[in-house]
């Protein structure tokens, strides 16, 4: 069976969503509380680039869920599912 090459874990209280590269560095991370932020890989970022690709800071909703999928599917080729996090 073929594993994906990345992993997408839920906080438990359904806040924060990890996007986790091939590599075992964080790729993105989404958060209701605290934003988004969309990082090259650990690999590139040894290879002398910048760590972010896109970064807030300030408390994120379903607006900015869409922008953090969309950036994690244009910077990591990683098609994060729409309803992975749930709005009250």
């Amino acid at each position: 069976m073929n594993q994906p090459d990345y992993d997408i874990q839920l906080s438990s209280d359904g806040g924060t969503v990890w996007v986790t590269a091939a590599d075992g560095s964080c790729a993105g991370r989404f958060s209701k509380s605290f934003g988004i932020d969309v990082h090259r890989t650990a690999t590139e970022q040894m290879k002398g680039q910048d760590q972010c690709l896109y970064c807030t800071h300030a408390p994120a909703g379903k607006e900015e869920w869409s922008l953090f999928r969309e950036q994690v599917l244009s910077h990591h080729a990683i098609d994060v599912p729409a309803d992975f996090i749930h709005w009250n």
